[in-house]
């Protein structure tokens, strides 16, 4: 008798799912579609909670990322965890183990294994930057910006570097980062790299509206006067800053793709972006990258060999319908796998 597949639940890292599980559905088509978004050179996604928006840009990180060893030497292709996640190959694992990971579907369109592995990629999660006041959450922003840099930290070495650059990329290694210095941050970091590299960024920032969802809940209602609270006002101005100098004032943007929760970007906190372009559950483009699709679920329930009725499965998980597509909550259904076919409110319980 076949063992029972690890079933993997909530997890947003692409390599620890292709290399720890052995049950993945195959979205890097998602790849595809985002490169041929030819309407905006910034992307803005919007999904729920839960719906594999983390997942798919670190999926796309992987993918465009110029993997490098210490120095910030490009690692050859044959070498290259990145390129194997995608054409299949033999790796290494921990205690000596190996995996033979399968080529995906993206592998087999050239146009799209063009970009595989060929640009200099920034990204940043900002899921956790809250706080209960403005200072708490510029605090925890700079936390975020100074593990970014120690991703980079090979750039200090470089004989190329200014002394004013040399000093400046100090300030986000060694600290302390100042408030002026976030607005800058991902311009800079866009700039070094492609002085390195001699080739434009891609910049990604996934739940980019997560701070401000949070600052509105915590401190964001208006005064008696109808005003806006300042504290909250002051988080606006912060974000403004930074993703309008990272995507609208860089001459060093290759493309920039943001995942988010609410619609809230060009009403608000990136109003002055004109070359956003917004795909919601309303459009076609991306409706199949997000969610579980009948014949994926089909296949995972043929994997995992789960007794459960496939129709109860279907009462319980099936009611989203968008542009001719009926998709399942991905988050509740690999909850139900890993629970022996258990159906139960996932979605709702991790609200």
């Amino acid at each position: 008798m076949n063992p029972q597949p690890e079933i993997p639940v909530g997890t947003d890292s692409f390599d620890d799912l292709l290399l720890s599980g052995n049950i993945f559905v195959d979205k890097s088509m998602f790849i595809k579609e985002f490169l041929e978004a030819s309407s905006g050179k910034v992307v803005l996604i919007t999904r729920p909670r839960r719906w594999g928006k983390s997942l798919n840009m670190d999926m796309l990180k992987r993918f465009l990322s110029i993997e490098v060893d210490e120095q910030g030497a490009p690692i050859p292709q044959e070498e290259s965890l990145n390129r194997k996640l995608f054409v299949g190959g033999e790796v290494k694992l921990d205690l000596g183990e190996t995996k033979l990971l399968k080529p995906l579907k993206i592998s087999h369109d050239p146009a799209s294994m063009k970009y595989q592995g060929k640009f200099p990629v920034i990204s940043l999660g900002l899921k956790e930057v809250t706080g209960s006041s403005y200072q708490e959450i510029e605090d925890n922003l700079k936390k975020q910006i100074a593990m970014l840099y120690d991703q980079y930290v090979y750039l200090q070495d470089q004989a190329w570097l200014t002394n004013n650059q040399r000093n400046q990329l100090a300030t986000y290694l060694d600290g302390p980062i100042l408030a002026a210095d976030l607005k800058v941050s991902l311009q800079f970091l866009s700039k070094l790299l492609y002085k390195h590299f001699g080739k434009p960024v891609y910049i990604l920032i996934d739940e980019y509206d997560a701070p401000i969802n949070h600052a509105y809940r915590e401190f964001g209602e208006t005064t008696k006067k109808g005003e806006q609270n300042k504290e909250f006002e002051k988080v606006l101005q912060l974000f403004r800053g930074l993703l309008g100098a990272a995507f609208k004032s860089n001459p060093y943007l290759a493309r920039g793709f943001l995942t988010g929760i609410l619609r809230i970007a060009k009403a608000s906190l990136l109003s002055e972006l004109n070359n956003l372009r917004e795909y919601t559950l309303l459009d076609k483009r991306f409706i199949t990258s997000y969610g579980f699709r009948e014949q994926e679920v089909e296949e995972l329930l043929d994997k995992t060999q789960i007794a459960t009725n496939r129709e109860e499965i279907r009462r319980w998980y099936n009611g989203y319908h968008f542009r001719g597509q009926t998709l399942y909550n991905p988050f509740s259904i690999m909850c139900c796998l890993s629970n022996k076919g258990e159906c139960a409110p996932y979605w709702l319980d991790s609200l």
